[in-house]
């Protein structure tokens, strides 16, 4: 039961990076690998806002993830949108959001240096016991936030014009368009909220670990197995695969060696990929929000 309490607070934050792979993948078709870095990003953000600028979590929270979201449009207006345009490869897409974690991540050192910060957390340090099981307030803080951030992404493509846009361009990209959905606008509105979840993973993370210009790279492929393990595109499958990833880390680490844990989830991501590569919880072949 530890183990599991230590495991979903970092699947939590596994399956908001993940949730932010598979939503800019089904609804634009784009594997984004600079989504680590808009982690990074949201991390530094908060950083900046809460211990220089001095103020609270809340404000903070919400301004990392705008301005994040921002990023993320201008890197779909700017950069991606202008390759689909003229027709590029599929690789020369991908490569270019490589392009973009790596500019990210060099602007962030400029700006912020090599040194790492910590974020102090918004509540208290101190452990709460329930029996023998102990959790702290920022494990509580990080389910919390994500469950609260998964629920609002659900309401928004259930119920809101832009999201039942999103998913009728998941569907069929070319029957959306024929009904009059501005697919661009759905690209743009895609890559800005799978930006802000990223910031949104990054700041609550932030209290956790050491705030660094290369830490998104880590996250960010954590994230994108945690993907593959729900079924690349698929937004339920993206939260399980996170859980599970949290969870299985946490086992790992307890049960064999902190020191194996990166071994034993990118050998579960491969045996997962020869013999279910559609993964865990996609049963059909179509990709759906």
């Amino acid at each position: 039961m530890q183990y599991l309490l230590n495991g979903l607070p970092l699947g939590a934050i596994y399956a908001l990076v993940a949730l932010s792979y598979s939503l800019i993948y089904t609804a634009s078709g784009v594997l984004n690998w600079s989504q680590g870095d808009m982690v990074m990003l949201g991390a530094y953000l908060g950083f900046t806002f809460m211990s220089l600028a001095g103020l609270g979590f809340g404000p903070s929270f919400v301004l990392s993830m705008l301005l994040v979201a921002a990023v993320g449009v201008a890197v779909q207006r700017l950069i991606l949108r202008p390759l689909k345009e003229r027709g590029a490869p599929p690789i020369n897409v991908v490569i270019a959001t490589l392009g973009v974690a790596i500019t990210t991540r060099n602007v962030a050192l400029l700006v912020w240096g090599p040194n790492a910060q910590l974020l102090q957390s918004p509540v208290s340090s101190n452990p709460i016991g329930i029996g023998m099981l102990r959790i702290t307030p920022q494990d509580l803080l990080i389910l919390a936030m994500a469950l609260l951030l998964m629920f609002a992404l659900q309401y928004m493509l259930r119920r809101t014009k832009e999201g039942r846009a999103l998913r009728a361009v998941a569907q069929d990209r070319y029957a959306a368009v024929l009904m009059g959905v501005d697919t661009n606008r759905s690209d743009a509105v895609a890559f800005a909220v799978s930006a802000s979840l990223g910031a949104a993973a990054g700041i609550l993370v932030a209290p956790i670990f050491f705030v660094t210009f290369n830490m998104g790279a880590g996250i960010g492929l954590k994230g994108f197995v945690a993907a593959v393990i729900g079924g690349l595109g698929y937004i339920p499958g993206a939260i399980g695969g996170g859980f599970f990833l949290g969870l299985l880390e946490s086992a790992a680490g307890g049960q064999i060696s902190s020191g194996y844990r990166d071994v034993i989830t990118y050998a579960i991501l491969i045996i997962l990929l020869w013999l279910k590569p559609s993964g865990l919880f996609l049963r059909r072949r179509q990709q759906k929000l």
